[in-house]
């Protein structure tokens, strides 16, 4: 099975707000480049046919290219809307990962065993969200990220009749 990795990424003058106590704005922009670099490098060790950097940022887009990444540029203002312009040329037999770019302490055997499964893989994340997400037949699929996505992802599922496997990384 051809597995697409797809990896939003907002702007990042607007990415990690959270801590601009702590950080400036130059400082967030490098710490979410770094974690993007360290995402595309983990997907590069795992068995992704290809990965696709989804982001109307250029700076995304040069960190894409220097890791052998693909480059959509997000058309949308939304998450979901631009994860589905970015599945709208994935073959229909392969299936889709979707991997936030904020996750530093991804590791190429934690992307073994959720890629090994068939149906939707979801894992949570701490908040209710979904930290990674695998659908082995996206054609039908509605990404639902938001609040309580993992739940609502795990619905969307059984609306299409697809097994779930919830793993914890």
């Amino acid at each position: 099975m051809e597995i697409y990795a797809l990896v939003p990424v907002k702007e990042l003058r607007q990415a990690k707000r959270r801590l601009a106590p702590v950080l400036n704005a130059r400082e967030r922009q490098a710490l979410s480049l770094s974690m993007l670099g360290d995402v595309l490098a983990t997907l590069s060790q795992s068995p992704i046919y290809r990965i696709t950097v989804i982001s109307r940022d250029t700076a995304a887009h040069q960190t894409a290219i220097a890791h052998g990444a693909a480059i959509v540029v997000d058309q949308t203002f939304d998450l979901n809307a631009a994860l589905h312009q970015a599945a709208a040329n994935i073959p229909s037999y392969a299936a889709v990962l979707v991997v936030p770019s904020d996750l530093p302490l991804l590791r190429a055997d934690d992307l073994l065993a959720v890629t090994g499964k068939s149906g939707v893989v979801l894992v949570p994340a701490h908040d209710g969200g979904t930290n990674l997400l695998l659908v082995t037949s996206v054609q039908e699929w509605a990404f639902l990220f938001g609040p309580d996505s993992c739940a609502r992802h795990r619905a969307e599922a059984s609306r299409l009749g697809l097994p779930v496997h919830i793993m914890r990384l």
